[in-house]
């Protein structure tokens, strides 16, 4: 192993003495900035009496004699900049040893910033509730808003993002959430078909390249309106109909009705791309081909 722990992890109450420290410590290498929005956010978590206890994590670098912070930088920076910390709140500390500078690296990399031990969509709840006009929007909707953007932006890698980091979408892309919420209605059981993080991801390109055109195809592809059969909107209307009839029945269990998230972004870009242009598709899609651009 490449780091030991010190002691037994320690809680205690928050103290001014312990944020200091851990606000001020060496951050550990490959530690990534600081995200002042998402210290706004904790801020406002904080004052609604929204947290948890937390847990932070330093260690001590055998190479160097330094002491690392390998979590709690944004929660340890927030709590620094109150002028008096929440009470009775309580942190976790674990203290490890590493051998080398790399070691750390790989320590920090293992800690998932998880919001006051939060599941994920407790996480997007949080952040959604610092944005007022987010206020109506539907849980469900904010969970798919957050993972399709990250999907757009990052692939299917995107869960190796910390779920704050994910959240942080909300922030600069709340628009994008009340045009998706407004498009499917006010209850997360509407258009079921519709409701995939893919799905989602695409509909994020689209309506960055032209939010007029993306409400026109989302809801022809959602209402199947196309004047045609073979119109883009209706072939995708199909695929995603058939594919969630299979899901929904169980048959999908043969490997023969197997969809991976990318086939569905890709089939959908395909649709979007060959609509805009007012050209056909069949929503080829061939695993081992390159993502295609959203026009």
């Amino acid at each position: 192993m490449s780091w030991k722990l010190l002691s037994s992890p320690k809680t205690t109450k928050v103290t001014k003495a312990i944020v200091k420290e851990f606000a001020d410590m060496e951050p550990a290498p490959r530690d990534r900035p600081l995200s002042e929005r998402r210290v706004e956010v904790y801020k406002k978590i904080a004052e609604q009496g929204g947290f948890r206890p937390l847990t932070w994590a330093s260690a001590k670098c055998g190479e160097t004699g330094s002491v690392y912070r390998v979590n709690g930088k944004h929660t340890s920076t927030m709590l620094s900049r109150l002028d008096k910390l929440p009470e009775d709140l309580y942190v976790t500390v674990d203290r490890y040893y590493c051998d080398e500078l790399d070691d750390v690296a790989k320590l920090y990399a293992t800690f998932d910033s998880r919001l006051q031990s939060r599941n994920t969509a407790d996480i997007n709840r949080s952040f959604a509730s610092c944005v007022p006009e987010l206020g109506e929007v539907a849980a469900r909707t904010i969970n798919l808003v957050v993972s399709g953007i990250a999907f757009h932006q990052y692939g299917t890698d995107y869960t190796r993002l910390q779920p704050a980091e994910r959240a942080e979408a909300l922030l600069e892309h709340h628009g994008f959430a009340v045009w998706a919420h407004n498009l499917f209605g006010h209850s997360d059981n509407t258009n079921p078909h519709m409701k995939r993080v893919a799905v989602f991801a695409a509909m994020f390109g689209s309506y960055c390249v032209s939010k007029s055109d993306a409400e026109k195809f989302w809801v022809a592809v959602m209402e199947e309106t196309g004047t045609s059969p073979n119109l883009p909107d209706r072939k995708l209307a199909r695929f995603l109909l058939l594919y969630h009839s299979k899901k929904a029945s169980g048959s999908d269990k043969s490997a023969r009705y197997r969809v991976t998230d990318k086939e569905y972004y890709v089939k959908c870009v395909h649709a979007w791309n060959a609509w805009r242009k007012g050209e056909t598709t069949n929503l080829n899609y061939f695993a081992d081909a390159k993502i295609p651009k959203m026009v």
